[in-house]
């Protein structure tokens, strides 16, 4: 069977043509003190610390927690804006748990963080998945409904500027939480630059929409339609006439999006490119950025340790891999490690998800979620010879999932059933179709760099704090 995911996947990827190897490795952390650093290799939680409780501890190299509130965890994606968390939501627990809705976390005393409430509207108790995302200029919250996987109808757009602690709907029917349905699909979203277009996609059937969000209180579609078998998630350059969406096999799609940007009356997305690769299973999302002038994509595969890949797009009809960021335990030789490091822990191992630049102009640091790695942390000054700078990888939360009735970890269908599929199995024996062992979080969301602070959020730990070490971040 695992034979037969990969073979597939490479064979979705076949016009990927080959290209000169480029560089992968990633020179480790140099831990300062007050440090607890992995114990194996770079990214790993080694089988030995699962077994002993030592991952239960966690790990740390440059970044500290300063405050955590765990509640009933949180589903794949989370945002955050100013000094407050949203918690993203997931079905069953959406509607289940004992506080149903996205969670609102306030860190306004960062020592003492507390639920300041849950956001019900139709979208968020909907199973918000990879939509629920902050435009910070704006101030705005979106959310989508996915329903199991993918979804759509519903979207509820709260203003989080006036009070971050308590978000008001600004879509809601005469004053209440209810919402107009509509026809857009839902499983992943992203705002352009502007905040003014809300762009969601579907993994079903290639589906794409654009949300007029110029008025925030009438979304309104202004574009829907299809590109090609799935679409995950996408990138906006900063002008909002290029429209990067994610693949399914690994791979990103250049479109131009001018005719939406511009609201012309009868709006298409055009294709300019389509590149693929072969060394990962899913692409996630990218973040367009300027180095030096020249335009660049953070392109961030999950599954199938693809990790990150720097694409010069300055010819953007043959986008270029300059340059890969990878854990060593992403290495193609640690395979089998990774199979029993990962068995019974669900779909996803150490696998990048999501990242985050601290600017777009130049930026000098790239922070990801990287699923059981934890958060990583890389320095990017030098694109050509990036290093890691910091990582924190929460504690395991062995004997807590059902406490946890929002975190996609805990109860996601089949998660480790499929991990043991995509990793051939733990020790050649059947997939394992019981409960995750709980060895390791799910760290899925972007990170928010906050001058030396970082905000957090993870499928079983929830809503993090974190501080970096003196004189780690910023960088000058």
């Amino acid at each position: 069977m695992a034979a037969l995911t990969l073979s597939l996947a490479a064979g979705g990827a076949g016009q990927a043509a080959a290209a000169p190897a480029v560089d992968a490795k990633v020179p480790r952390a140099e831990c300062g003190p007050g440090s607890s650093p992995e114990t194996g290799l770079q990214g790993q939680v080694p089988l030995r610390d699962r077994r002993s409780g030592r991952s239960q501890k966690g790990y740390s190299c440059n970044l500290n927690l300063v405050s955590r509130y765990q509640g009933q965890g949180q589903a794949t994606v989370g945002a955050s804006y100013g000094t407050c968390q949203y918690l993203g939501t997931i079905l069953p627990g959406a509607v289940t748990a004992k506080r149903p809705g996205v969670n609102v976390i306030d860190f306004s005393d960062p020592r003492r963080p507390r639920l300041a409430g849950s956001l019900v509207s139709p979208a968020t108790l909907g199973g918000t998945w990879e939509t629920l995302k902050v435009h910070e200029g704006r101030g705005l919250l979106a959310a989508v409904s996915v329903g199991a996987l993918s979804g759509g109808f519903f979207v509820s757009v709260y203003d989080v500027k006036t009070d971050c602690a308590r978000p008001r709907l600004l879509n809601g029917i005469k004053g209440t939480k209810l919402t107009m349905p509509g026809a857009f699909p839902g499983h992943e979203a992203g705002w352009s630059p502007d905040g003014l277009t809300y762009w969601t996609t579907g993994t079903v059937g290639g589906t794409i929409a654009a949300l007029d969000m110029k008025n925030p209180r009438s979304p309104r579609v202004i574009y829907n339609g299809t590109t090609s078998l799935v679409n995950h998630g996408i990138g906006v350059s900063a002008d909002g006439k290029r429209l990067y969406a994610a693949n399914i096999p690994a791979g990103i799609v250049t479109f131009d999006s001018s005719d939406v940007q511009r609201r012309a009356r009868h709006p298409r997305l055009r294709q300019i490119s389509e590149t693929t690769w072969r060394d990962g299973l899913a692409t996630q999302h990218s973040l367009p950025f300027t180095d030096r002038g020249r335009p660049y994509l953070a392109v961030v595969d999950e599954l199938g340790s693809g990790g990150v890949r720097i694409l010069d797009i300055s010819n953007e009809r043959k986008p270029r891999t300059v340059r890969k960021l990878r854990l060593e335990v992403n290495r193609p030789e640690h395979l089998r490690l990774r199979a029993a490091d990962n068995a019974r822990n669900g779909i996803f191992g150490y696998d990048s998800h999501y990242c985050t630049l601290d600017r777009p102009v130049d930026p000098t640091a790239l922070a990801c979620g990287w699923a059981q790695s934890g958060i990583r942390v890389f320095d990017i000054r030098d694109l050509k010879r990036p290093r890691e700078l910091a990582y924190f990888n929460p504690p395991g939360q062995v004997g807590r999932r059902h406490a946890l009735a929002n975190s996609a970890h805990a109860f996601v269908p089949f998660g480790a059933y499929f991990s043991d599929i995509l990793n051939g199995g733990p020790d050649g024996q059947a997939p394992y179709t019981g409960e995750p062992d709980m060895t390791a979080d799910w760290c899925m969301s972007p990170p928010r760099f906050d001058r030396d602070r970082l905000w957090v959020s993870c499928d079983d730990n929830g809503a993090l704090l974190l501080r970096f070490a003196r004189h780690t971040f910023p960088l000058r």
